[in-house]
């Protein structure tokens, strides 16, 4: 006789603590935990916080009327706000590591939220810029969260794309605060406008309340050990690991690259593009905010374009994302440079296209931190080269209100809708942008050539590298180097493990072997890493 069945032991419960991705994270198989969904949610939230921060973008005039600004304030609203965005790059990678994507997205949106309220309601300048600053700091939670919940939850030959379509719906974002923002501003005035956001970015914090589960490449939480008496302590634990990121070349490259692609177009799309072109060139303001909505269209379909590219061939990452920023400037050139200084609508268009490129070439940046980092300080490093855009971004922007308060004086004091001003001084306020975007090219050739020297030099004694490059005549190592360097794989073993790293980590012996090219190099050639995997 066959024995009754007897009952499954029910299985025990897993914990599940963070929904959208964190190390330690218990799995499901809902509908909420699938990874499509999850990036989905994760992505609401960066859709408001790139609307909220570039609403200003054509609500500046407005606030200079409701708040009596001179152009050196408005500046300062977002000088403040992105000064926020990055000062908190780094704690906030931490407590990504710490609490989870979902928990810092949350928080993020109650603080975006609760911000952009408060700046519908108030009157006056001091509240209004704490305001901005409040909202900063929920911003600068947002995009680190949203990158690493895509580390988390896809592979890494799909993280490429699945990057670049965040930044798609944040682009949508962007969008959403041009023509339609413009006619809200119109119709139903400045509180309502901004209220109604702010309150439906706290609605949207009721998505991320529930738990999904584990992330399928999530790091495991490592085995709680006994205490250790000498192990450092929160706060020197990350200054080593920015130390450590900062040395790492292709971190560092990250962090000129985004700089470089950024600060041009985000002065003129988050601020200054919407004056210059209503009050400098005399346009109407449904035309400038249709310009600028060809701004964030160009984006978007930049995006969707550089994303694969990059993702079949990385070798050409930073040489693009160098292009870009060479045709931006160009762009400077011909739009400051125009005999009379008001360019036709010809060629406004294709400038404007231009710049619209150099936020999706800047997510190099945050594919280089990825790949050349390990697992545990991706978050790090990933923060660090977002510091680089916005540093650049809050020099130019509150040099072009220094500037245009310089050269137009009267309209620094005037107050509601007599602060305006004149082409000229738009023209010389707009050197800002370009000399720091001059600048920052510099700086990225710079690093381009030191990681591409290391990763040449790493890859002839046979370590791991993220890509394998081709010699020209302007490297910093010769064939001579490279023979050298491939004499000792026979000698120096490889590292333990490190043919099974995800990211290329740099070895000290990298390092101490770049130094040794020679004097050409100088300096300039130590602890290098690739620009690509």
């Amino acid at each position: 006789m066959t024995p009754p069945a007897q009952p499954a032991a029910p299985r025990p419960s897993e914990p599940s603590r963070d929904p959208v991705a964190g190390p330690g994270d218990a799995g499901g198989t809902r509908w909420w935990s699938r990874p499509p969904v999850i990036l989905s949610i994760a992505a609401g939230v960066y859709f408001f916080a790139v609307f909220h921060r570039t609403s200003l973008g054509v609500a500046g005039p407005q606030a200079t009327e409701r708040l009596s600004l001179s152009a050196t304030q408005l500046s300062s609203f977002i000088v403040l706000q992105l000064a926020v965005y990055a000062t908190m790059q780094i704690p906030t990678g931490l407590l990504v590591d710490r609490f989870g994507p979902r928990r810092m997205l949350l928080a993020a949106t109650l603080v975006m939220g609760t911000a952009q309220v408060t700046f519908s309601l108030v009157d006056d300048y001091a509240p209004a810029l704490l305001a901005r600053g409040l909202l900063g700091v929920g911003d600068a939670m947002t995009y680190v969260s949203v990158l690493r919940l895509a580390a988390a939850w896809f592979s890494p030959r799909r993280y490429p794309i699945i990057a670049s379509l965040a930044g798609v719906v944040g682009m949508a974002g962007n969008l959403m605060a041009t023509v339609p923002l413009t006619a809200l501003l119109a119709d139903v005035g400045w509180t309502t406008t901004f209220a109604v956001a702010g309150g439906l970015s706290l609605v949207y914090a009721l998505v991320l309340v529930r738990p999904a589960g584990r992330a399928p490449f999530a790091e495991p939480p490592a085995p709680p050990g006994p205490a250790d008496p000498a192990r450092p302590s929160v706060v020197r634990r990350v200054r080593q690991d920015v130390a450590d990121a900062w040395r790492v070349p292709g971190d560092r490259l990250g962090f000129w690259v985004h700089l470089t692609c950024m600060t041009g177009p985000v002065t003129f799309s988050v601020l200054w593009g919407f004056p210059y072109l209503t009050q400098g060139l005399g346009l109407a303001a449904t035309t400038a905010s249709t310009l600028l909505l060809v701004f964030v269209v160009g984006g978007v379909v930049g995006g969707l374009v550089i994303a694969p590219v990059v993702a079949r061939r990385p070798v050409i990452r930073a040489p693009l994302a160098m292009a870009v920023c060479i045709g931006g400037l160009l762009g400077w050139v011909v739009l400051l440079g125009w005999p009379g200084g008001t360019p036709p609508m010809a060629v406004l268009l294709p400038v404007i296209a231009i710049w619209s490129v150099g936020g999706p070439a800047s997510s190099v940046a945050f594919l280089l931190a990825r790949d050349y980092n390990p697992r545990r300080r991706i978050s790090t490093a990933t923060g660090m080269v977002n510091v680089g855009g916005f540093l650049g971004t809050v020099v130019s922007i509150l040099l072009v209100g220094f500037l245009l308060d310089l050269v137009d004086p009267a309209s620094a004091t005037a107050s509601g809708a007599a602060a305006t001003h004149s082409l000229t001084a738009f023209r010389i306020a707009f050197l800002a942008p370009v000399l720091v975007t001059v600048f920052g090219l510099g700086r990225m050739t710079v690093w381009f050539r030191r990681t591409r020297a290391t990763v040449l030099l790493a890859d002839a004694r046979g370590e791991q590298v993220p890509v394998h490059l081709v010699v020209h005549r302007w490297e910093l190592v010769d064939t001579d180097d490279l023979r050298r360097e491939a004499s000792l794989r026979q000698t120096i073993p490889p590292p333990p493990g490190v043919r099974a790293a995800r990211a290329w980590v740099p070895t000290a012996r990298a390092a101490v072997a770049l130094a040794s090219v020679g004097s050409a190099a100088g300096p300039a050639r130590s602890g290098a890493e690739g620009p690509g995997r």
